[in-house]
């Protein structure tokens, strides 16, 4: 993310956000669907590592379209308390993430719980995308 958050969200600016908040929950839920390759004996890196690098890449394409949808949306005035709410919004999201991970899981931190978690992940993200692709209108467009 850190080398290529800034990028995406030059590019969000130029082309809109829509392409990349579609794009970017796609290629997080890609790899954690990737990540179901894991098996006992774990390898990190051909089984752990491909899907973490492919959900990294799909937060770097997510996260700056976001941030820069979320205060461009809002008059200039407006963008500290903007930028709290999202701040704010994107930590109890976190706090309930983890909070659900032992339910998800069936409380069970093996091969299966993981798989398990893997699958749910991965089916929300994509209907983030989904979300996204049909909710998300670039400004200035009525649909592009």
């Amino acid at each position: 993310m850190l080398l290529l958050s800034a990028q995406f969200g030059k590019l969000a600016g130029i082309h809109g956000p829509r392409l990349f908040m579609t794009a970017g929950p796609m290629l997080c839920g890609a790899g954690f669907l990737l990540m179901l390759t894991v098996h006992q004996p774990l390898n990190f890196l051909t089984q752990l590592l491909p899907g973490l690098l492919l959900f990294s890449l799909g937060l770097a394409v997510m996260v700056a379209p976001l941030t820069s949808a979320v205060l461009g949306a809002l008059p200039p005035e407006d963008a500290g308390i903007g930028s709290a709410v999202n701040n704010a919004v994107s930590r109890v999201a976190g706090l309930v993430s983890v909070a659900l991970v032992g339910t998800i899981s069936a409380g069970s931190l093996d091969y299966p719980g993981f798989r398990q978690t893997a699958v749910v992940t991965a089916a929300l993200f994509l209907t983030a995308a989904a979300t996204a692709f049909l909710g998300i209108r670039n400004p200035g467009t009525a649909g592009r």
